[in-house]
């Protein structure tokens, strides 16, 4: 019986061997058809590249709209979308006939401006000179009076004697003109008048019967013309003999009131002679008076200073109307719309015949075409805070563009906009509602451009911020952080053994490429490590509200 129960022990424990054997045997052959445990990977060596990927649109670095600083209608237009242009080509002309009518009135008003400033200095010439010269007959007034004074007598006999002299002069001018001069002149003339009027009767009555001859056929009517001709002659002779004799009276009229005007100052002189023997005290008031008249000049003189300021004034005022003239001109230059740069049109935004507005401080101005430098080509994007902190001026960057398929452009960041501009954006998390996402303007410029790349292309920039080649390195997610933020691998020293622990191992890391991250210490290459546990908050499903279990 013992050895019975000893037999069956020992084929149970035969049995049980050969069981565990061929569990061995097929969890190795389960192991080599489901391949490698996803939980363990190798310390590799190899490149790390840190890539920051964006999509943007194409544009030429150098763009602008042409305005017209001029307002006014589009007379012509030469160019069309498409078309290439120089610098300085004509591609458009503003009516310029409101601008030329400006020209001219400023021409006009600086001429009258001028014409003021040239009158005024004659006028200052003039008046200095009759200023000088009133100051030089009043002082020299002052000297004859004290003269005067010191020779009274004899000076107030001469004067009357003077003055009798010139008073029987004035008479016989008088009686002269009125009974010799101007008789004879006007005998004359009246002589004049009465053989025009004899001429222009007798014409008349030649005219008459030759008239009355051409009613009986005896003449023809070229003499009746010829006599009515001489006729109308008498009568042109007789009213130029009528207007001399009207015209001659009246400067004879003239003439003798001037006569008269002089024959009455020159006996006003005698009498004020004649009366300056009983007023010989009057000469010294008479130099007072010539002494204040010779401050008076003097006064006078200093008015000249006064009309200098006005003269400048008129200058300052002609200088101003010469400034709006030189604008005026500079508006009538600018009718013609000139390209500023060379490039390609790719917007022509107005027609023929269309009212434009000026550009000035008031007003933006009417956008006439767009004109693109395509000769450098850049690419903007809006890059999140996070990417744009990695990225630097002069950066490489890859650029593929939708339109051109196959084929890779190089460019190099450029500019890098100091601030950020919020874009709304949805996230997973926010449903459908906008989330301010942080971005910034980037440009990329094409260093060598293509003629088939054209504005409004979309395009993805590739720029590699950070490239680490052959370095050790582990797949993001093998590397663990303790309590203190200090990175740490599971380092499986058998990895052919699974029943061997992992043993948790402290590394110094470098750089991410976000997949990968650099292995500066701690392993070494071919070692196996495996997944670190999740130690974090547990997670939650995209559905779940508020607080819940596990996935």
């Amino acid at each position: 019986m013992k050895k019975v129960t000893w037999i069956v022990f020992v084929v149970l424990i035969g049995l049980c061997g050969l069981g565990y054997f061929a569990i061995q045997g097929l969890q190795a052959q389960n192991r080599k058809k489901s391949g490698p445990d996803p939980n363990l990977v190798q310390v590799t060596r190899g490149d790390l590249v840190q890539q920051v990927i964006e999509t943007g649109t194409i544009d030429a670095k150098k763009a602008v709209e042409v305005k017209s600083r001029v307002a006014g209608r589009v007379k012509q237009i030469f160019v069309q979308e498409g078309d290439r242009v120089s610098a300085g080509q004509l591609i458009a002309i503003i009516d310029p006939q409101e601008t030329l009518l400006q020209v001219r009135q400023s021409e006009a008003q600086l001429r009258g401006a001028q014409s003021s400033v040239a009158r005024s200095r004659i006028e200052i010439s003039q008046r200095r000179i009759t200023a000088q010269t009133a100051l030089a007959k009043a002082r020299l007034r002052v000297r004859d009076l004290e003269q005067e004074l010191r020779a009274q007598p004899r000076l107030t006999r001469s004067t009357i004697q003077q003055a009798a002299a010139g008073l029987a002069a004035a008479q016989q001018q008088y009686q002269q003109l009125a009974e010799v001069t101007q008789p004879n002149e006007s005998q004359s003339v009246r002589s004049d008048v009465r053989e025009a009027e004899a001429s222009l009767k007798n014409a008349q009555i030649e005219a008459v019967r030759q008239r009355s001859l051409l009613a009986k056929g005896y003449v023809a009517q070229r003499e009746v013309e010829a006599a009515d001709l001489q006729a109308e002659l008498a009568l042109r002779r007789l009213e130029t003999a009528q207007q001399k004799l009207k015209t001659l009276e009246s400067e004879h009229a003239l003439e003798r009131q001037q006569a008269q005007e002089r024959v009455r100052q020159a006996q006003a002189q005698l009498d004020q002679a004649q009366a300056g023997q009983f007023a010989d005290g009057n000469k010294q008031r008479e130099l007072e008076a010539a002494r204040i008249a010779v401050r008076e000049a003097e006064a006078g003189l200093k008015d000249v200073d006064a009309l200098i300021q006005s003269q400048r004034q008129g200058q300052a005022s002609a200088d101003q109307i010469s400034s709006v003239l030189a604008d005026s001109r500079r508006q009538l230059a600018e009718t013609e719309i000139r390209a500023p740069i060379a490039g390609v049109v790719t917007k022509r935004l107005i027609e023929e015949g269309e009212l434009v507005s000026s550009l000035s401080s008031f007003s933006s101005g009417t956008p006439m075409v767009r004109i693109e430098d395509r000769t450098s080509m850049i690419v903007k994007l809006n890059i999140n805070e996070i990417d744009v902190a990695r990225l630097k001026v002069e950066m490489t960057s890859r650029i593929d563009i939708d339109a051109i398929l196959n084929e890779s452009f190089t460019g190099k960041v450029t500019k890098i906009a100091p601030s950020s501009s919020a874009v709304g954006a949805t996230t997973p998390s926010s449903g459908t509602g906008a989330d301010p996402v942080v971005k910034f303007a980037v440009e990329v410029t094409l260093l060598v451009t293509d003629p088939r790349i054209q504005s409004g292309m979309s395009a993805k920039c590739t720029v590699e911020p950070v490239r680490r080649n052959g370095v050790l390195r582990l797949p993001l997610e093998f590397v663990g952080s303790d309590e203190n933020e200090r990175p740490f691998v599971m380092l499986v020293e058998k990895p052919n053994d699974p029943q061997a622990k992992p043993v948790r191992t402290p590394v110094v890391v470098g750089v991410s490429s976000g997949a990968f991250i650099e292995i500066a210490s701690g392993v070494q290459e071919g070692q196996t490590v495996r997944k670190p546990e999740f130690t974090g908050p547990a997670r939650k499903s995209a559905f779940q509200m508020g607080s819940g279990g596990d996935e």
